[in-house]
């Protein structure tokens, strides 16, 4: 059953969080507030292109990138 496409991964994730670091220096991302946005376009895109489970809860995902906000901000400095 190739079709069913499993539930997000914690590889995905990190994933993820690799795109959203390359965005931010693309975007010129420079506040809390900026990469919020940035954390929720990059979902909606990913759920768009199917890379999400049905299931998923992308809130916690969301939670979980923009809890990364630190990791991002020391890399601005």
């Amino acid at each position: 059953m190739e079709d069913m496409k499993p539930a997000f991964q914690e590889d995905s994730a990190q994933t993820l969080f690799q795109e959203l670091r390359e965005l931010v220096k693309q975007e010129g991302i420079e506040t809390y507030g900026e990469f919020c946005e940035l954390v929720a376009e990059l979902i909606q895109e990913k759920l768009s292109e199917g890379a999400f489970d049905l299931n998923e809860d992308l809130s916690t995902v969301e939670a979980d990138l923009e809890g990364r906000w630190p990791e991002i901000e020391a890399t601005l400095r």
